[in-house]
């Protein structure tokens, strides 16, 4: 994009805005995009081609004109230096190294605190301006035993695979504790009964397309067909009606474009060998446009959920004063209570393995259904949810596609929200615990009396056997490893308590 012109290229694009009103007139919601996505990588290619550069540190963002100037005295004085040697030019560029120092972190120092003031209510900034100002170890350049094309493969294989086999694990884990996985824990009755208590999409406009293309942020990765949103927000005013259409298109016919249901997944490493896939997490790139359209989807979804109390209070994320801070603030208000009432508090944290790569989707369905989803809508997020597929790029090489039979897609705007639906019912099983949910994050606990520690473990286990078996119903796995199990209160009264205890789920 070094030499890319906004203004050349969006005029392009509007002198072949015949190909893009053909899109109107296209039969399917597939054909419309192809047309879409063809027009907008040619133009692109004549005024932004991919061409390989070498990548180079970036400007720093504080060094103004003044502190070049600055440190362009500096050398200059030390270049005098070397010629003179004299003991006065010493003295003087040692004072002004001092002052382009100084000049420098006074610099920095007033960025962060400028950036930091202007972005406080967005966490995603904070963090981004944390890893800047603290140094990173430098990632050595990976290197590979086998050629890139059978690596990716490998990892694809791994990747595509995971979920299917969590959930095989769980269904295995159920069948062996005679738990009854055919209803899979679904509520025994619909909570929508009428048309009118029904989710239905509504057709979107113009305007709320505009709006949305312009909250998201342009720095993001674009996925297989290359577009980004920089590109998107270019064009906009070229674009907005025929990617209105393609949205509306794909609501009314309950058909989600295949185009944007294929993934490019980066692998990034986490610990350990890079060349064994587990130890890599898979960074899901899927098309920036598709993205536009899930906003839309949660937008209009979950509004009828809010409207009409569809999510358990007892579930906290996508909804609007349900975050992970009131979470946190009530379970330690509750335990903070309990230690001034002289009671312990037991605390399960609860880790699922692979929670959002081994969601069925016939059960996400159903519940969905159950939720209130009408039968278009219903089709839409089968549509959706079906039929998806990625690769794996190593370096520049990519492996070849598989397909994904389980999950919520990885990267995607909806995912989340389809979790938490998923995991609506969760809370429903303790009968003497408190169980509180952040999407895939589940915490159990129970406050007591000392002297009632022997029945509260019996009581909390009976619970924690409840929640593990509508996990398993739900094709999900705890990971006994990584839940933990705390207890908390006073130092007095758990200095009274056995030194180490113990809880079983099945």
């Amino acid at each position: 994009f070094k030499n890319y012109d906004p203004s050349l290229f969006s005029a392009a694009l509007a002198s072949n805005s015949s190909n893009l009103l053909s899109i109107f007139t296209k039969p399917d919601v597939d054909s419309k995009l192809a047309t879409f996505n063809s027009v907008l990588l040619s133009t692109l290619e004549a005024h932004a081609s991919v061409k390989r550069i070498k990548i180079r540190s970036r400007p720093c963002p504080y060094v103004t004109t003044e502190i070049k100037d600055l440190m362009n005295a500096r050398d200059q004085i030390l270049r005098r230096f070397k010629t003179t040697r004299d003991d006065n030019d010493w003295h003087i560029y040692k004072e002004a190294r001092e002052t382009v120092k100084t000049t420098l972190r006074n610099a920095e120092r007033n960025y962060i605190r400028n950036e930091v003031q202007t972005h406080k209510e967005k966490p995603g900034c904070l963090w981004n301006i944390i890893n800047k100002v603290i140094p990173s170890k430098e990632r050595p350049t990976l290197t590979y035993g086998k050629d890139h094309k059978s690596v990716a493969d490998d990892f694809n294989q791994f990747f595509s695979s995971v979920g299917r086999k969590t959930a095989e694990e769980a269904t295995r884990l159920a069948l062996e504790n005679n738990i009854n996985i055919s209803t899979a824990g679904l509520p025994s009755t619909p909570l929508g009964n009428s048309p009118d208590d029904l989710f239905y999409f509504r057709p979107v406009t113009c305007t709320e397309v505009q709006n949305i293309i312009l909250s998201m942020t342009s720095n993001k990765s674009p996925g297989l067909d290359k577009i980004n949103m920089r590109v998107i927000k270019d064009s906009l005013p070229v674009i907005l009606g025929p990617l209105t259409d393609i949205i509306n298109c794909s609501l009314n016919t309950s058909t989600y474009p295949k185009a944007w249901k294929k993934a490019e997944v980066i692998p990034l490493l986490k610990d350990g060998d890079h060349e064994q896939a587990s130890n890599d997490r898979p960074l899901s790139l899927l098309p920036v446009a598709s993205k536009v359209c899930e906003k839309i989807v949660l937008s209009q979804f979950n509004t009828y959920l809010t409207r009409n109390n569809r999510l358990s209070s007892h579930q906290s994320g996508n909804k609007k004063h349900f975050s992970t801070e009131t979470l946190s603030i009530f379970v330690n208000d509750t335990i903070l209570k309990a230690m001034d009432n002289k009671k312990l508090t037991e605390l399960v944290l609860i880790d699922l393995s692979k929670a959002f790569d081994s969601v069925n989707h016939n059960i996400l369905l159903q519940k969905y259904e159950r939720i209130g989803a009408s039968k278009p809508s219903l089709r839409w997020f089968g549509s959706y949810l079906n039929g998806r597929s990625q690769v794996v790029r190593i370096g520049p090489t990519s492996s070849s596609p598989l397909n994904l039979s389980h999950g919520v897609p990885q990267g995607a705007i909806l995912s989340p929200l389809l979790f938490c639906i998923y995991m609506n019912d969760l809370p429903l099983p303790p009968r003497t615990s408190s169980l509180e949910s952040y999407v895939d994050d589940s915490k159990v606990f129970l406050s007591f009396p000392i002297k009632e520690t022997t029945s509260t473990k019996a009581n909390l286990e009976e619970d924690l056997c409840l929640v593990a078996k509508l996990c398993l119903t739900n094709h999900l796995l705890i990971n006994p490893e990584k839940t933990k199990f705390l207890l908390i209160g006073t130092p007095q009264l758990l200095k009274i308590l056995p030194s180490s205890m113990t809880l079983s789920f099945l």
